[in-house]
């Protein structure tokens, strides 16, 4: 019983990592995501003078791949636990240092980034963790440029069916997983157009894509 009182408090960390829990499935989600991410991201062309923002940027990993593409531009990263964003800023402190990737603790149902701001919003495995998808999406629709796009990457399901052996761990996560066309559906609703949707073969890898007006 200790052993799965242990285990339910370590996935209760995926939501809002903090403490030294918090770390360590921070340091998981920069491993086990890494493939993920560089497929997602082979979907839009990060073009050198970008202005990007990853949404629950976690570990930070992805902001080194941003980064690594708009070499000319500014990366930002957003998370709702202050441990993740001080996490993040050690993971990426030469370039946090050269003000090339900046990092800030909030929400993304509300955030204080001007209208029309980036070029493109990145969002890897963190969707589900949102407790007003519609108004994030319409946020996220705010902040972007005109033409600007939005990145969605994740795995776990299609056509509204887990795809990985044990969804129960998933539930005990906090995840609340979407069908692609209920996502779709709200995207379009937030303003979006063009949206895209990318599955790759024999995987649970989907990513969507997304462009505002």
């Amino acid at each position: 019983m200790a052993t799965i009182k242990r285990d339910d408090t370590l996935m209760c960390q995926f939501r809002c990592p903090t403490g030294a829990q918090g770390r360590t499935v921070a340091a998981l989600m920069n491993r086990e995501h890494d493939q993920l991410t560089n497929w997602g991201l082979s979907h839009v062309k990060i073009e050198p003078f970008c202005v990007v923002l990853d949404v629950g940027c976690g570990g930070g990993r992805t902001l080194g791949k941003l980064a690594s593409h708009a070499t000319g531009g500014r990366v930002f990263g957003i998370d709702y636990s202050k441990d993740m964003v001080k996490f993040s800023k050690r993971n990426n402190r030469k370039l946090v240092d050269k003000e090339r990737v900046h990092l800030l603790q909030g929400s993304v149902e509300k955030m204080s980034f001007p209208d029309g701001f980036f070029n493109l919003v990145t969002a890897v495995e963190t969707y589900y963790f949102w407790g007003n998808l519609p108004g994030a999406f319409r946020e996220l629709n705010r902040v972007l440029k005109p033409g600007g796009k939005l990145l969605i990457v994740n795995e776990m399901i299609k056509d509204g069916k887990y795809e990985i052996d044990n969804a129960q761990m998933i539930t005990r996560a906090q995840v609340h997983l979407r069908a692609s066309e209920e996502l779709i559906l709200l995207l379009k609703l937030a303003g979006f157009i063009d949206v895209e949707i990318f599955r790759k073969a024999c995987s649970p890898w989907n990513a969507l894509l997304a462009k505002k007006a």
